[in-house]
């Protein structure tokens, strides 16, 4: 229960066992202590039966106009964890090596590129999730920009010497690396890798 709704229909108590109820009970296994309580809880049927009437309304305070529906202004509270995200983005340290702006302008300019990057990361999360089937599980089809990045944190590529110079390949992709890049439509670290970099001689 801890700190939720139903914890205040709820009342409970650690009572300590009686020697007579310590001894009724099987002999604990190797590495266990016998019990020395038992929990006791009462649950409060009336107070929940009167809180019904109330079960599944919302109040929401507004300095909006009343030309404003209630069921947009709803539906506009209800977005807000989509804002609070790209508010997270924003607050989190920068991924890059530190940056020092001595000058207003440079700081505006930078606050300006973190918008047009936040920009980006929606839309690469919007577009996965659009890609992704109904029928998908609830951790893919609700998966954020920030986790898709963290699969691809460990992407590696492998580079040997041979004995016509220097062999570079990618690592074998994840099912999960694999699965993004698929329902993204983007192309593979080898396909990549195979634009820029001259396939190796076979003769």
């Amino acid at each position: 229960m801890g700190k939720k709704a139903a914890a205040r229909y709820f009342s409970y108590e650690l009572v300590p066992l009686t020697p007579a109820e310590q001894a009724a009970l099987p002999a604990p296994s190797k590495g266990y202590r016998r019990p020395s309580h038992r929990l006791v809880y009462t649950f409060a049927a009336a107070a929940a039966e009167t809180d019904t009437a109330y079960d599944g309304l919302s109040a929401l305070l507004s300095t909006s106009p009343k030309t404003k529906s209630a069921d947009m202004l709803f539906g506009e509270y209800k977005q807000q964890p989509y804002i609070e995200l790209g508010h997270h983005q924003l607050k989190t340290p920068l991924a890059v090596r530190p940056v020092f702006l001595k000058t207003p302008e440079r700081v505006e300019a930078l606050v300006c590129l973190m918008h047009l990057a936040l920009q980006a990361y929606q839309v690469l999360e919007r577009s996965y999730r659009q890609q992704t089937p109904a029928v998908a599980p609830k951790q893919e089809r609700l998966m954020t920009a920030e986790q898709m990045l963290r699969t691809f944190a460990v992407c590696g590529i492998i580079a040997r010497r041979v004995p016509i110079g220097q062999l570079v390949c990618p690592a074998r992709l994840t099912t999960q690396q694999r699965q993004i890049l698929d329902r993204l439509h983007f192309p593979t670290p080898r396909q990549l890798l195979a634009r820029r970099i001259p396939l190796a001689p076979t003769g």
